[in-house]
Formats: structure tokens, sequence, C-alpha cells
């Protein structure tokens, strides 16, 4: 694999089509457009492009060749799930990106105890979801056989493993057990969010709030609950996460499940950016012209935001929406599976889960998330009553309508 800052984008992209994730998460979202690339690509040279936008050449071609060697690691773990003799076992995880490093350290001290997992005896990828998201969920949608699953695969999001066909090809024949042997503590049991069916491993839980710039929401109430962000007063004032053409499933989902259609239509009205949530840290509190008045993101990225003296942090009345870090367990190697599934089903997992302030279900664990909040769970009828994939689809579409007006 030879980069070099003199290479052709029309090039670099045809060999490695992987790369244009890097490109479009650092201002080059017009590469995605398949017509301006074939009109421009094969004039333009990366350093040339990336002149425009005072980027390090180093440092992206850095970026690009970490986006390569992810993309085939991931490619050699998906293989070696069909390849890898009985005996073998195969872990993927795509987490997010403050869970990532922790629990990868984890994991690696762990395996370095448990000699007969280490040596030979695991195949396994732990890597960002952010660099993989693309890449891998399509994969799912053609699982034929359970064979082609890891044994043991962890992910975030209301993902493809959630849609109708992994349901009824998978889960609904009891493939995968849930192997948190407890109850979650009362605050999170009574949110409905441990699955009943006994498929899912609720590992720990995504919480999105809304943060007020002060700076910009003017006159404005303060929106308490969800809804009132879909009021014309907060027309083009708000931001979440999107990316391109696609914006975050799990606020849509839960917007529709309580609002229904009419409401994605004023909340594409309502938003004005679809960026991630270290854009939306960094906007918030600056004083920044054009900033948003509302951002919804997660709340370990509340953490990270500079001027907190010019913001406020609001915790729906009707719930903090939740999104899952979900573990599916192969039921049929429960026995072989027993020391991965405890490790990360353990109070040490959970407390680093809580401490990166994505609330653990263990029952030991203490997290920094305010007693008094409520959650927004979607709940576990209204996902397996419906193949929320197409829904979301559906949704995202209907959406961009008003976004884009």
């Amino acid at each position: 694999m030879t980069i070099d800052s003199d290479s052709l984008i029309s090039e670099l992209l045809r060999q490695y089509p992987e790369t244009l994730e890097v490109f479009a998460s650092n201002g080059f979202e017009d590469l995605v457009d398949k017509d301006i690339l074939r009109q421009i690509g094969p004039f333009i040279r990366l350093k040339t492009m990336l002149q425009t936008r005072h980027i390090n050449p180093a440092i992206f071609i850095k970026l690009l060749e970490e986006r390569i060697n992810t993309f085939y690691s991931l490619k050699y773990s998906l293989e070696s799930c069909r390849e890898r003799t009985t005996d073998k076992l195969n872990l993927l995880a795509l987490l997010p990106c403050p869970l990532k490093l922790p629990l990868q350290q984890a994991f690696d001290k762990y395996l370095a105890k448990e000699f007969d997992l280490g040596n030979d005896g695991l195949d396994y990828l732990i890597e960002g979801n952010a660099n993989n998201q693309l890449s891998y969920y399509p994969y799912v949608d053609q699982f034929e056989d359970l064979e082609d699953i890891p044994d043991v695969i962890i992910t975030p999001g209301l993902n493809n493993f959630f849609h109708q066909r992994f349901i009824q090809r998978f889960i609904d024949k009891g493939f995968f057990l849930d192997a948190a042997n407890y109850q979650p503590h009362n605050r999170y049991l009574n949110s409905g969010i441990k699955d009943p069916g006994g498929n899912y491993t609720i590992l720990a839980m995504n919480v999105l709030v809304m943060v007020i710039d002060h700076s910009q929401i003017g006159s404005t109430d303060f929106p308490k609950k969800w809804e009132d962000i879909l009021n014309p007063e907060f027309e083009k004032r708000v931001a979440m996460r999107g990316q391109n053409d696609f914006f975050c499933e799990t606020v849509l989902l839960a917007i529709y499940k309580t609002y229904g259609m009419e409401a994605i239509k004023r909340l594409g009205r309502s938003v004005k950016y679809g960026w991630h949530p270290a854009q939306m840290a960094k906007a918030a509190g600056s004083g920044n012209k054009g900033a948003p008045a509302v951002s919804i993101m997660p709340y370990f990225f509340t953490k990270t935001i500079k001027h907190k003296e010019n913001i406020t942090i609001v915790w729906p009345e009707d719930g903090a929406i939740i999104s899952p870090v979900t573990m599916l367990v192969k039921a049929e190697k429960a026995q072989k599976l027993e020391k991965i599934a405890n490790f990360f089903t353990s109070r040490e997992i959970g407390n680093i889960c809580a401490g990166a302030c994505f609330p653990s279900l263990h029952p030991e664990v203490k997290d920094s998330i305010p007693e008094s909040v409520a959650f927004n769970w979607l709940e576990w009828d209204f996902i397996k009553s419906r193949d929320i994939g197409e829904l979301q689809t559906e949704l995202n579409a209907e959406f961009l309508v008003s976004f884009n007006q």
C-alpha cells in the first residue's frame, strides 16, 4: 500500500474505495456524488485537494492508511468466521469511540490471564464503530446461516441486527441468548430495556440529551421535552447527528413512535445541521455566529464542551433517548463462550462504561447520571412488531424532504 500526496483522487478512490468515508468526514462530502468524482477526480491530486482546507498531507495520509488497515482487518475477521476450525471462537466488537480503547485494553489484559483464549483460541477484532459501520452492516442483511455470524458480536445503536429479516431468521429461532445473568438495578429495569425474550444482551446505554446554547437561544423558552423542538420557533436552530443523507435513526424512531410522521416533517424543518457530536460540542457555548441553539448529543460529549458556563444540559421530561450497546452471544456455544460473556457483563466492564457516561445495567455499578431523570426506550414490542429497517429508511426520507427545504 503506497499513498503519497501526488496520488490522483480518482485513482486513490478506485483502489481504496473504503477511504471515501475519511474524505467525507473531513469536509470533502462532494466526492460522495459519483458524477462529481467522475468529472474532477482524474484531474486533482491529493495534495491539491488538501491545500484547499489547509490539511496537513502527512496527517491525512495516516488517516487513510488507518482506514485501509481497519477495512482489511474487518474483512479478514468476517472471512475467518467461515474458515475457522470448529474449536476456534470468534468475536467482533464495533464500539462507540469513547469505549473502544478502554474496553480493548481491559480485554487484552484479560486474555493475557486466560491463556487458553488468547493463545490462538480466539479470533477477535475490537474497533470503533465509526470506522466500520458503513462497510460492515450491509453484510448483516446478507447472512443466510448462523456460521456467517461471529460467535460474539457487540454493536451500538438500533442497527441491522434489529431489522426484521435478522430477527425472523436468527433471533426468533433462539440462536442467541442474553448472557447477563442479573436483573438491572431499578432505574434501568423500569425503563424496560432488558430484553424480555432473552436474546439480546444490553451492556450499556448511550443516552441522548439536549444542550442549550445561551448565546443562541435568545428569548425563546428552553425546551422541556422532545416535542418542544418541533415548534416553529426552533426552525433551523437545531443540530443532530447526521452525515450526507443519513440522520440518527434512534432519534427519528423515538420521535416517530411518540408523535407520528408529522413530527418527523417538523423535526426536518427544525434541524439545520447534521453533525458529528464532537462538532456540536465544539460549537456549543462558543458564541460563534450561526451555532445551533439546541444540539441533540450523547451525554458523553457534553463533558467535552469547553464553554460550559454558556450552556445548559436539558434532560427531557419525556426521557433521554436510549441508544443501546448490545452483545449477541451464540446459544449453541454458550459453554465455550462463558468466560468471554462473563467478562463483558462483569462489574469491571460496567464501571468502564459508566465512567464514560454510558450507563451500565449491572446492578453493582454506579454512574454519573442524575437520579431524577427519565429515559426514553423504543420498547421491544415496537422493535419486534415491525421492520424498523424499512421504517428507518422511510423516516429518513421524510425527514430529508423538510430538512432540504
